[in-house]
C-alpha cells in the first residue's frame, strides 16, 4: 500500500499529518502543529543536552486557588504576595512598586507556595503567560497567586539562565505549546514539568547570563533617559506659563486650615474642596478662564450591557482612562475624557467618534482659535492632583462635571500654545525613540542568546 500524502497545495499549518509514535498524552491539534516540531528539531541540533524543567528542579508548584486568599488577608505591611502584574514581561525582573502583602498567618497557611531569593516565578495564565522572573535579594520571602508557578532549580543549573532561556522567543514558543486553555491561556503544572530546556555547561550559562545582564544595563540607561525627558515636560510647561508652584508643607499644623464663610455659600462643604487650593495650578503671566467658559464639559451616557454590541463606535468607560498617551500631532477633531470613578481621575485622547459611558466627563474646546483641545489636555495633565481632589463621595468617589467647569485654565495666545505643543511633541518623540532603542537592545540580546544556545 502506498504511503498517504497531502497535496502540495494544502496549507501544512492548517492541515497536517502526525505519526502515531509522535503522539503524547495530549490529543489537541495545536500541540502537534508542524512549527512546534520544527522548533524541537532545532533544539535537538544544539551542542548541549535538552532536559525537562522537572529534571533540573527541586520543586515546581503553583500558588493557592483564588478563594484561598480573601480581601481581609491583605495587610499594609506583611509578606509580599506576587501577582502576574508584578512579573515584568520579558526582562526577567519583578516590579517592586505596587507590591501587595498578606498577613504572616495567611502566608503560613499557604506555605507550600513560598518563594525565596533566586527562585524562578513564571506567569502560567493570561496574556503574559510565559513571562519568567527571578525573585530578587530584596524580597527575603514571599508567596504567589494561583496564576503563577514557582520553580526552585537544583544545583546543576543557574536560575538566571532558566529565566533568560524562557524569555527568549524560542522559550516563549515552547511555553505556549503547553497551553491547554480554550479561551484564556493556561499551562497546568503537570505540563510545565515537561517544558524542555537546552542546558549548556556552567561556563556557557554564566557567559549567557553576563551577556544578558550587560544588555539590561544598557536598556535601563535608555529607559531612564526617556523617563527623564518625559518628567521634564511639567517643569517646561510651568516655566512657559510663568507659574511657580508653592512649596508643599504636609506637617500637622499645615494640614489644619480655615475658610471664610463667604467662600462656603453655595459651594461644597467637604474639606477636600478647600484643601485643594494647595494644589491649584493657575495664575502666571497669561489670562485665566474657567474651564466651563472655554470648553464644553458634558457627562457620558448611561449604557447597559444589553446595549453593547460589535460595531464601529467603542464605548469608553472611566476605568479605561489613563495617564496621557502620546499620539501623532493633530490640531483638530480631538476630545478629552476625564474618569469620574474610583480613586483615580485620569484622562485619555480619542480621535474617532466613541460613545462615552456615564462615569466619564467629555471635554473639548468651544473655539479652537482661542484654545486648542490638545493644549487644554496638557493643562489638565498638569492639574492631575487638582482634579483628584475634586472627588466627592465616600464609598465610590466621583469627579463631577459641575466641579470640573470651575477649574482655572491659563490661556496663552494661540501662537504660544502651538509652540508649546511642538516642543512637548518633540520631547515625546525623543523619549519614544529612546524607549524603542531600549526595547531593541533587549530583543537583540535575546536573539543572540538563542544563537549562543543553538550554535546557529
Amino acid at each position: 500500500m502506498s504511503q498517504f500524502k497531502l497535496d502540495s497545495q494544502v496549507d501544512k499549518n492548517k492541515v497536517f499529518l502526525i505519526k502515531r509514535h509522535d503522539l503524547d498524552a495530549r490529543l489537541d491539534v495545536e500541540y502537534y502543529q508542524p512549527k512546534h516540531f520544527e522548533l524541537l528539531t532545532r533544539l535537538s541540533a544544539s551542542l548541549y543536552p535538552i532536559k525537562t524543567l522537572k529534571e533540573i528542579s527541586k520543586k515546581i508548584v503553583d500558588g493557592p486557588f483564588g478563594s484561598s486568599v480573601k480581601a481581609n488577608d491583605y495587610v499594609e505591611n506583611g509578606i509580599p504576595f506576587l501577582r502576574v502584574a508584578d512579573i515584568t514581561h520579558g526582562d526577567g525582573t519583578i516590579e517592586l512598586d505596587g507590591l501587595i502583602y498578606i498577613s504572616l498567618e495567611k502566608h503560613r497557611e499557604i506555605s507550600r507556595s513560598t518563594v525565596f531569593p533566586n527562585d524562578v516565578v513564571i506567569a502560567k495564565t493570561g496574556a503574559t503567560m510565559g513571562a519568567a522572573s527571578i525573585v530578587p535579594e530584596t524580597i527575603k520571602e514571599a508567596n504567589i497567586r494561583g496564576d503563577l508557578a514557582a520553580v526552585i532549580v537544583n544545583d546543576t543549573v543557574f536560575a538566571n539562565y532558566i529565566v533568560n532561556f524562557i524569555n527568549t522567543k524560542i522559550g516563549q514558543d515552547l511555553f505556549w505549546r503547553l497551553n491547554s486553555g480554550a479561551t484564556r491561556g493556561r499551562v497546568v503544572i503537570s505540563n510545565l514539568r515537561k517544558y524542555p530546556i537546552v542546558i549548556p555547561d556552567a561556563k556557557k550559562m554564566a557567559e549567557i547570563n553576563q551577556f544578558v545582564d550587560s544588555a539590561k544595563i544598557r536598556k535601563n540607561q535608555k529607559s531612564q533617559q526617556a523617563q527623564a525627558l518625559l518628567a521634564g515636560i511639567d517643569a517646561y510647561l510651568l516655566a512657559e506659563l510663568g507659574i511657580t508652584l508653592p512649596q508643599q508643607d504636609n506637617t500637622f499644623p499645615k494640614r489644619i486650615f480655615k475658610s471664610n464663610f463667604s467662600e462656603l455659600i453655595g459651594k461644597r462643604f467637604d474639606p477636600n474642596w478647600y484643601f485643594n487650593s494647595h494644589y491649584r495650578i493657575e495664575g502666571g503671566k497669561f489670562p485665566n478662564f474657567s474651564l466651563g467658559n472655554i470648553a464644553f464639559v458634558s457627562k457620558g451616557q448611561s449604557i447597559t450591557s444589553a446595549q453593547i454590541e460589535v460595531g464601529l463606535y467603542p464605548v469608553v468607560a472611566g476605568g479605561q482612562s489613563s495617564p496621557y498617551k502620546h499620539h501623532a500631532f493633530n490640531y483638530e477633531g480631538n476630545v478629552i475624557t476625564v474618569s469620574a470613578s474610583g480613586a483615580y481621575a485620569g484622562y485619555v485622547w480619542y480621535h474617532e467618534t466613541p460613545i462615552f459611558a456615564s462615569d466619564c466627563s467629555v471635554i473639548g474646546s468651544k473655539n479652537e482659535e482661542e484654545i486648542k483641545t490638545l493644549f487644554l489636555a496638557e493643562i489638565l495633565k498638569l492639574k492631575q492632583k487638582e482634579i483628584y481632589y475634586l472627588q466627592q463621595g465616600a464609598g465610590q468617589p466621583h469627579v463631577y462635571s459641575r466641579d470640573l467647569i470651575r477649574l482655572n485654565i491659563p490661556v496663552p495666545p494661540k501662537s504660544i500654545q502651538l509652540e508649546i505643543l511642538r516642543q512637548i511633541d518633540s520631547i515625546r518623540i525623543q523619549a519614544k525613540q529612546l524607549q524603542t532603542e531600549a526595547a531593541q537592545i533587549l530583543a537583540n540580546a535575546k536573539a543572540e542568546v538563542e544563537r549562543m544556545i543553538l550554535g546557529e
